[in-house]
């Protein structure tokens, strides 16, 4: 009859929505409960290398795996902050939501740049190169001694990344000048307050004084000198002159002609 007919598709529909609303509800819960339900249950450990934190985070969480982060550890070459070394190792197979232990780079380590005035230059960059650090020299007139350490960049106590160069400016020495002729020919003759005055304006300076008797230099006149004129010798070198005559009373007596020489000077580059 047509009632019959129409409860019987009544009833079909009814079925058809409880049966709809059971998929729909099953489907649901598993994947709510159990996400990881339909998924391969081994999954490939991902190479989080050289990325960051939160980078690694991402391509680890799309692989199926967690990052569990480990200590950090000085770098000379890795960025701060980004992945130096993990574990298990890259390729390696793990069951799904297994953890992936991270070392994070630290960056390269800093250190202090050490004291080191008044140090030689040896000292200095001995110093310098077992903190770490590569050295660049800078040298510059001076009158400190050859070698010695004037400046320091950066200055001393600046922390710094080990590896780093650290600039030194080391003493040249003072500045190399040519004994005048004049100690020798015109001062002949001249009074020893005169030759120390030429020789102050020549960047030079009255050395020892002696005294030679015999000399056919005029009394009181300068006999000789040492170091020569035209010799190159550093500013502020000391020059010694022999005056004709007796030694005043109570100064010392004349060294003789081969010993009144000074020693030669120190040679200098041309």
């Amino acid at each position: 009859t047509p009632d019959s007919r129409g409860r019987r598709r009544f009833l079909l529909r009814v079925a058809g929505l409880g049966l709809g609303a059971f998929v729909v509800g099953y489907v649901l819960t598993t994947l709510l409960v159990f996400p990881g339900f339909g998924r391969q249950a081994i999954v490939t450990v991902p190479d989080l290398r050289g990325r960051t934190l939160q980078a690694a985070r991402r391509l680890a969480d799309d692989a199926g795996v967690q990052v569990l982060r480990g200590p950090s550890l000085y770098h000379p070459s890795v960025d701060s902050g980004s992945v130096l070394a993990q574990s298990p190792l890259p390729g390696q197979e793990v069951t799904r939501g297994a953890q992936v232990r991270v070392t994070l780079s630290a960056g390269r380590e800093r250190r202090p740049v050490p004291e080191v005035a008044d140090l030689t230059a040896a000292q200095a960059q001995a110093i310098l190169v077992r903190t770490g650090f590569a050295v660049r020299v800078r040298r510059m007139l001076s009158d400190r001694a050859e070698g010695r350490v004037l400046g320091v960049n950066p200055k001393p106590g600046t922390p710094l990344a080990v590896g780093s160069a650290v600039e030194l400016t080391l003493s040249s020495g003072p500045p190399v000048v040519v004994v005048p002729v004049v100690a020798v020919r015109d001062l002949s003759g001249l009074p020893e307050p005169q030759a120390r005055e030429a020789l102050r304006e020549a960047g030079l300076r009255l050395g020892e004084v002696g005294y030679e008797p015999g000399s056919s230099v005029p009394l009181g006149g300068i006999a000789s000198q040492s170091p020569a004129a035209g010799d190159s010798v550093r500013a502020g070198t000391a020059v010694r002159i022999t005056i004709s005559g007796s030694a005043p009373t109570g100064a010392a007596p004349a060294p003789a002609p081969d010993s009144a020489a000074a020693p030669p000077p120190e040679p200098t580059p041309p």
